[in-house]
């Protein structure tokens, strides 16, 4: 009788990378739709309109310093309310600003962002994304709740356990949890409300364009 032998190859390290690159589209439509399949966000809370004087806000900067609003008296401000540095879609338009940010000085605005992360959070996002913006921190939803912007339970993740790929985090562990709804307020020198977007769809965001005709609006006499 004669024996037959098979000799069975062990996977090199440029066959693995490439069954892992052939499946990383698939991986990636996985993890979106688990994390965004609750992608609507309950709208019709928001405390403010167009022609209100803003409310006063207080918050926490990444170093653990307060801040507060009436510290930029004054000054025309584009306020965002974002569901927090684990978040792609807020991660791309925060990253959009800063590309926007010519735009920005043309009109005298300044960006104030703000989640509900920890304050090292904030701070690790604004070094991760290299943002010029002020990123603030609303840990207990003390500002969130009072403008009327809480997803009161959603899927989400945090800054701390969120991987970083192709220049976007994604979080690697989801829970419910409270957070912002995205939400953006742009604020005249005198503190009064001249445009309010609310996401309503938390992948659909202001386009650049959208944007710049909210600002010639507002400031273009």
């Amino acid at each position: 009788m004669t024996a037959i032998y098979f000799a069975i190859r062990a996977p090199t390290l440029g066959s693995i990378v490439g069954v892992f690159l052939a499946s990383f589209p698939i991986l990636m439509s996985i993890v979106f739709y688990t994390t965004f399949k609750e992608s609507k966000p309950p709208l019709g809370d928001i405390q403010v309109k167009v022609g209100d004087a803003i409310m006063p806000i207080t918050a926490v900067y990444g170093d653990g310093e307060t801040f507060r609003l009436d510290d930029l008296q004054g000054q025309r401000i584009l306020l965002k309310f974002f569901r927090g540095a684990w978040c792609p879609y807020c991660s791309m338009e925060l990253k959009m600003f800063e590309d926007m940010k010519p735009i920005f000085e043309r009109f005298d605005v300044k960006i104030v962002a703000l989640s509900n992360d920890a304050p090292m959070a904030a701070l690790k996002h604004q070094q991760r994304d290299q943002l010029t913006h002020l990123l603030l921190s609303d840990p207990e939803l003390k500002v969130i709740k009072q403008y009327g912007v809480e997803h009161h339970k959603a899927l989400g993740g945090d800054g701390a356990s969120s991987l970083t790929l192709f220049g976007l985090p994604f979080p690697t562990k989801m829970k419910y949890k409270p957070m912002a709804i995205p939400t953006s307020i742009l604020i005249d020198e005198k503190g009064i409300v001249r445009w309010i977007d609310q996401a309503e769809d938390v992948r659909l965001r202001a386009s650049e364009e959208k944007l710049t005709a909210a600002l010639k609006d507002a400031f273009t006499d």
